[in-house]
């Protein structure tokens, strides 16, 4: 019986039928799909791509100009929303949920997820993103890409990379450190990558240090050779700057592309000018093939879904993520018997989503104001305001009248749909001035006041401390509404945690004056310290800081144990529902390196895991930790190393949140040397150092001098100098030294010794 070729053997077979001509068309994509490939190949067929990361935005027909023109699907919520889950499991159902409706619509890969992280919080498409941390955005953005393709359907990763801004995407220059670079944003896609899988990466449209994304080096040196990425990487829309030089560096597919005749000329013409070689245009297009092999393997799979299950479980999304924010003399949950005033446009016309590409047709939309009205039939509505315009204080005093013979009154507020979008960034952090005046005015009436805010991300509330609930919504997706209500009426214990700080206001974000850069470039001035690692460091006061959020229940926090060696990293706590009701918790680790020596290493998350209670019910959690929070990147050496000392770790349900703590101390074996780490660093990193320098450097009596100035710890003796000196700086300075001799005791002093260098 003759057996089945494989995927990478049909691909070899097709790609030696293949001329260079048929080979360069196979680089392009038509809009939505691949070009029409059939015709060299019965085996081959087009693959198509759709948007996004909160539901499927299908066009119904794949050349309309009007994006917006699509078939319905279940709207979920925005992945500003979903990330506030804190939940692996959820995300990753929700990725199973996505990928069943892409079965059903013949789309062989979902452009999603998109997990740059929030530098600042006026980018305009954060609603479409996850967070301002790395490992939170790595380990959702992991289990949302197991999820949609565990259907069989493709999930392509983006933005690679550092896509932060809409202003000016196309062109800005983004000039980052190497080690910010590595240790915040090139982490969040790392484990998204290596253990993710997805069978796609979309590069950004920006520069970054001079050289843009779809052509940079970091495309092979990174992605390719050290994540051993094997799928297709794609361009944005018209991204491909430098077509040659992109493929060289393991691009391997442009959006939408070019017209036939164009690419093929461009491709020949690069071949005979040496400037790409057949072998790199062969390992291109053998990976598109691959891929749409791959996918034609998928579509027997093709299977109806059921709607109303999904929009069910779009709400199971909204529930678990909406935070609470504030909740002062219990004033939720609200019960069947209050006369409620339920006051803003919104809570009639809710704001469910973000602007753009994501933008997605709604299969089943809830109002949140008729939501509420079933579990209360005591409700009356006031406007309050109209979106987009100025404050109208005849709405307010219409409020002011009605609110006279209500027990409480719960505001609908946030902002309008034009606010944020892909295309363009945030201005401010502000809510309209109409809903602030409008928060203002009512706080003044001595009536229990609750706040329910819909925004893809932060937002001001100079109000806050003059109301007494506020429920942060995010953009809840079609089934948002009921969600709200069972969380306000606490049919839901709420559980979601802020995936990002909110700022007192907007001057208080390191990237204030660093955002969104000039004409060209963009400096991140800020370095490692974004968000809460800022915040942090500066010991700066917050409105609600990273991971926070609120519950109808209390949670108790105790007996914390750690072990930390070379083949484990673990937190283990017991956690206590203190409460009378059920409900879940999110249970975060922190760590922060001590024996710093000049700048402070920033708080890092290390690890999380949500954790559901009943009440006086008590858990033991384990959490592993990601060993990442112990290294960094050394731009010396060009790679990570363990970072030897002491850290403080600690256990809470927020950022701030330190008081169950520890110290542990972490010695790793020794890390690499190289001729430009100065002695102080070689011998607080590796304090065991000293008899090996002490005895290769017996040749060298100048040399040893200063290595016993060190050991003297007298900086009136040594004037501190011996401790900054590289053994470049000795080979300049002491003349029994050379590059040999410093070449042979480099070999000595790491022999055997940087095992635990990381990629």
């Amino acid at each position: 019986m003759l057996k089945t070729p494989s995927i990478e053997q049909q691909a070899d077979e097709i790609i030696e039928s293949l001329d260079m001509s048929q080979k360069a068309q196979l680089l392009s994509q038509v809009i939505w799909e691949t070009t029409s490939i059939d015709h060299f190949d019965k085996r081959l067929n087009k693959f198509l791509l759709a948007d996004g990361p909160a539901g499927i935005r299908r066009l119904k027909e794949y050349f309309d100009d009007d994006i917006y023109n699509t078939k319905p699907s279940t709207s979920y919520p925005s992945p500003s929303t979903y990330a506030s889950s804190w939940n692996k499991d959820l995300i990753n159902e929700l990725g199973i949920h996505i990928g069943k409706e892409a079965l059903q619509e013949d789309v062989d890969t979902m452009l999603a997820p998109a997990i740059n992280l929030k530098r600042s919080p006026l980018g305009g498409r954060n609603f479409e993103y996850y967070s301002e941390d790395p490992q939170l955005t790595s380990e959702l953005a992991t289990s949302f890409i197991k999820g949609i393709q565990s259907q069989g359907i493709g999930a392509c990763l983006k933005h690679f990379a550092l896509n932060n801004q809409e202003t000016r995407r196309m062109n800005i220059d983004v000039r980052v450190d190497k080690q910010t670079l590595h240790e915040l944003y090139l982490r969040a896609f790392e484990k998204p990558v290596r253990v993710g899988k997805p069978k796609m990466v979309m590069t950004s449209y920006n520069q970054i240090n001079g050289e843009y994304c779809a052509s940079n080096p970091l495309l092979l040196d990174i992605l390719r050779r050290k994540w051993g990425f094997e799928g297709v990487i794609v361009t944005d829309c018209f991204a491909a700057h430098d077509l040659g030089k992109g493929i060289a560096h393991g691009l391997t597919l442009q959006m939408p592309g070019e017209p036939k005749e164009k690419i093929v000329k461009q491709i020949k013409k690069l071949i005979s000018s040496n400037q790409l070689t057949e072998e790199q245009l062969n390992n291109a297009v053998k990976r598109n093939i691959i891929f749409d092999l791959d996918a034609q393997q998928n579509h027997s799979r093709r299977s109806k879904y059921d709607r109303d299950s999904h929009h069910n479980f779009a709400r199971q999304v909204a529930e678990e993520s909406m935070v609470l924010l504030q909740n002062n003399n219990n004033v939720l949950p609200l019960n069947e018997k209050q006369n409620i005033l339920v006051v803003g446009e919104l809570a009639q016309k809710p704001r469910f989503q973000g602007g753009g590409s994501s933008h997605v047709n709604p299969y089943k939309l809830e109002i949140p104001l008729q939501e509420l009205k079933k579990l209360n039939s005591n409700i009356t509505y006031s406007q309050g305001y109209k979106l987009n315009e100025k404050t109208d204080e005849s709405l307010i005093n219409q409020v002011k009248e009605q609110a006279a013979s209500t027990d409480i009154i719960v505001v609908f507020a946030g902002l309008p749909d034009l606010v944020e979008s892909e295309g363009y960034d945030r201005n401010n952090l502000s809510l309209p001035d109409n809903q602030n005046d409008l928060i203002k005015s009512l706080s003044s009436m001595g009536k229990p006041l609750v706040v329910v805010l819909a925004n893809g991300s932060v937002v001001e509330m100079p109000w806050r401390n003059k109301v007494d609930g506020i429920l942060e919504s995010y953009l809840g997706g079609e089934a948002g509404g009921s969600a709200v209500a069972d969380i306000l009426f606490g049919k839901i214990n709420p559980s979601g945690h802020l995936a990002e700080s909110f700022p007192e206001k907007l001057q208080d974000n390191p990237t204030y004056l660093n955002f969104p850069g000039n004409q060209h470039d963009v400096i991140y001035g800020e370095g490692r310290f974004i968000g809460y690692k800022y915040y942090c460091a500066v010991n700066k006061k917050v409105a609600f800081p990273f991971g926070y959020g609120l519950s109808y229940t209390k949670f108790n926090f105790h007996h914390l144990v750690t072990k930390i060696n070379k083949e484990i990293q673990t937190a283990t706590i017991e956690l206590t529902n203190t409460g009378s009701r059920a409900g879940k918790e999110v249970v975060q680790v922190y760590t922060k390196f001590l024996d710093t020596v000049g700048s402070p290493e920033p708080l890092q998350l290390a690890g999380f895991k949500k954790i559901e209670l009943l009440p006086n019910q008590t858990k033991k959690v384990e959490i592993k930790l990601d060993p990442k929070v112990f290294e960094i990147f050394d731009v010396t050496t060009d790679q990570w190393i363990q970072q030897n000392g002491k850290y403080q770790l600690f256990v809470g349900e927020s950022c701030l949140d330190d008081s169950l703590s520890t110290t542990i101390d972490i010695k790793a074996s020794r890390t690499r040397i190289t001729a430009n780490h100065n002695l102080g660093d070689i011998l607080r990193q590796n304090p065991d150092i000293y008899s090996e320098l002490e005895h290769v450097f017996q040749k060298h009596p100048k040399s040893l001098g200063f290595l016993q100035m060190i050991k003297d710890d007298d900086p009136l003796k040594s004037l501190s100098m011996s401790s900054l000196m590289t053994l470049n700086t000795l080979r300049r300075a002491d003349p029994t030294l050379d590059e040999d001799s410093i070449a042979s005791i480099l070999t000595i002093l790491n022999r055997g010794d940087n095992k635990h260098a990381k990629d």
